[in-house]
């Protein structure tokens, strides 16, 4: 009966395979208790109208303004009295008589953009710019989160439809949209929409905006992406670079103070190997610890991440950087401390290692926040 029972028992395991691991299970289990992560495009379509424009503004500054070598400033326009204009990319400069522009449309809806709706924001950009508001785009690109429908695309792609889509249906969808005034198509204005390039109209893909803003360091604050691969810490340079100043001068004074003789360089220490090793890893650890601020400037958006980071080890060592009266065991003991200094739920902190830990205490001193020696 046992025997029988086993044989059930295996036969059953065997059918019930474990399952297979989320995709992405690293990335969730630190995402720090924040559940599963959000899609980039269900994200988006979290958005409220004024914090996709600024996702626009973002890629706009961070992506376009970098690869594209011919604009020269980014502007944000939406709101009242933009004559629809959210986004604008100058490509000429001010001084220039007739200056060229590239308009970036928002539209941020439950479902895709159609012609319908679409037309309205092209009879804006046509109206202002026939009455001599501004010039009209270089370009202009409907910016979405949902893309456009089959049948808008189709226009796109065949500008002259386009211009008589826009033209047989003015009344239907342009003439009370323009303003509170409504806008009849006159003759001169007909003749104005005959001329205007439509190859102009263009529509954003929603992936291609997402997998460009990932370019731009703004990305990682916005999607929230809990997975970072931080580059090798840079190594020190072979002399003191000047933004090592102040750190390297208070270690020289340890220095000094523990050996009972003025040091100003290495080579007057050079016969010590406890103080020369200690030389060489303050600098080592320094510059690991140069690679966190790093990766708060180029990978999370605001350096300041980085210098709230630092008040914390300022806090939290307080006892141990004031408490010694002799400078070497003041740094060392404030060192071991590090090591063992509880951090709050910073978003740097799951990316601190026992080698920035130590060159924390020297970002300290380098910022002038703690002095070895009084």
């Amino acid at each position: 009966m046992t025997t029988i029972q086993n044989e059930k028992t295996i036969s059953r395991t065997e059918r019930l395979k474990a399952p297979t691991p989320w995709p992405g299970a690293n990335a969730r289990l630190l995402g720090l208790g924040l559940g599963l992560p959000v899609a980039p495009l269900d994200r988006l379509a979290n958005f409220s109208a004024s914090e996709f424009e600024r996702f626009t503004l973002e890629w706009a500054c961070g992506y376009l303004a970098v690869k594209v070598p011919s604009i020269i400033e980014v502007q944000q326009r939406g709101g009242a009295g933009d004559k629809g204009r959210d986004v604008i990319a100058w490509l000429d400069p001010n001084t220039t008589l007739k200056r060229r522009w590239t308009l970036y449309q928002c539209k941020h809806y439950g479902s895709a953009l159609g012609a319908g709706t679409a037309a309205a924001e092209i009879g804006k950009v046509v109206f202002y710019s026939h009455r001599g508001d501004y010039s009209f785009p270089h370009e202009y690109h409907f910016i979405t989160h949902k893309g456009v429908t089959s049948p808008f695309q189709d226009l796109l792609d065949e500008p002259e439809a386009l211009r008589k889509f826009v033209i047989d249906n003015w009344d239907k969808y342009i003439r009370t949209e323009v303003r509170k005034e409504p806008v009849d198509l006159t003759p001169e204005l007909k003749c104005y929409i005959e001329k205007i390039p439509f190859t102009a109209f263009r529509a954003k893909q929603p992936l291609d905006l997402i997998n460009e803003h990932a370019q731009t360091r703004y990305h990682l604050t916005v999607f929230g992406l809990p997975l970072i691969e931080r580059p090798k810490p840079p190594e020190p340079p072979s002399a003191v670079a000047p933004g090592e100043n102040e750190y390297v001068t208070q270690l020289l004074a340890v220095i000094s103070a523990d050996l009972g003789q003025s040091v100003s360089a290495l080579a007057d220490f050079a016969h010590s190997d406890r103080h020369k090793r200690l030389f060489d890893r303050s600098r080592l650890t320094f510059y690991h610890a140069e690679g966190l601020k790093e990766l708060a400037r180029d990978q999370m958006a605001d350096e300041a991440f980085f210098e709230t980071l630092l008040e914390e080890f300022v806090d939290g060592l307080y006892h141990w950087h004031t408490g010694e009266p002799d400078g070497y065991q003041r740094l060392i003991s404030t060192i071991k401390a590090s090591q063992a200094l509880q951090l709050s739920r910073h978003v740097l902190e799951p990316h601190v290692l026992p080698n920035d830990r130590e060159g924390m205490c020297h970002q300290m001193a380098n910022a002038g926040r703690v002095h070895w020696c009084d």
